[in-house]
């Protein structure tokens, strides 16, 4: 039995070790016709790019219950991560499992964390989780902690060319949507109470992240974690990195890419920024 840290996908993380915690990964899955992607290692971007050329429509789902618990296999001690509940059915069905998982293990200690974000969010959660274990932190104080860091000290915003994915699929209304797309401008907002939400337009990379890096300081940024995820858009992504750090040199700022299921809502050259306030 060991400590894990889970999380879904959509924290754009994969298994191995974190600190000297487990991390495990639940596969959210997109659906495109009559195919079914895990979001894992198995993942085919050009032939899923080329089904959505050819005009096969895609929507996302969950991690099943049975995912959840293999994730969950072997853990005495196992804290788990997911995107928002108002975005995603993962919460629900992660909290299912653990009621399962601790009927079969009445000794596990398990809790279920909404990081009413996702990508960037989570990743800052479970690093956050790995430190806290590091620096010996016992179950209940380590949740009341982390619960906190969610709420009060972790926000996710983003920066985005297109919206078609998210209003296709109900994340976002389709005249927010047609912001981006009849104007070919960038987008940018944040997620508030696991919904998104839009702060803003601009046209061009070099307005957009200027003005994006005045919006993180506007809503509490001081120079906390940065975790910069980018869908195939490394240079924006650096630029982002460069500039938070030319402002606050004392930031520690990492940059990752997105997986399948958050290149599908950021789409191709979306930026998704967890930050600590």
């Amino acid at each position: 039995m060991s400590i894990k840290i889970v999380t879904d996908s959509g924290a754009n993380m994969t298994a191995g070790n974190l600190g000297s915690c487990q991390l495990e990964v639940a596969a959210l899955s997109l659906i495109q016709g009559d195919k079914t992607w895990l979001d894992d290692a198995s993942f085919d971007q050009a032939e899923f790019n080329q089904r959505a050329k050819d005009g096969i429509a895609a929507s996302s789902a969950c991690p099943s219950i049975s995912s959840w618990l293999d994730a969950y296999a072997g853990g005495s001690e196992i804290y788990v991560v997911t995107i928002s509940s108002v975005l995603s059915g993962s919460y629900n069905s992660a909290v299912q499992a653990a009621k399962i998982y601790q009927e079969e293990y009445p000794d596990a200690l398990i809790h279920v964390f909404d990081s009413k974000g996702a990508g960037p969010a989570q990743f800052l959660a479970a690093e956050k989780i790995a430190e806290l274990k590091e620096k010996g932190m016992q179950f209940p104080d380590l949740v009341e902690a982390v619960s906190d860091y969610l709420e009060n000290h972790v926000r996710v915003f983003f920066a985005l060319k297109s919206m078609t994915n998210l209003a296709n699929n109900g994340r976002v209304s389709p005249a927010v949507a047609k912001i981006a797309g009849l104007l070919k401008i960038w987008v940018y907002g944040w997620a508030e109470e696991g919904e998104i939400k839009l702060l803003g337009k601009a046209r061009g990379e070099k307005k957009t992240l200027a003005a994006l890096l005045r919006t993180l300081e506007e809503k509490g940024y001081r120079g906390g974690r940065v975790k910069i995820d980018h869908a195939d858009n490394f240079d924006s992504a650096a630029e982002l990195h460069d500039l938070i750090k030319k402002k606050r040199p004392e930031a520690r700022v990492d940059l990752g890419t997105c997986r399948a299921l958050c290149s599908f809502y950021a789409e191709a050259g979306g930026l998704m920024i967890g930050v600590e306030i």
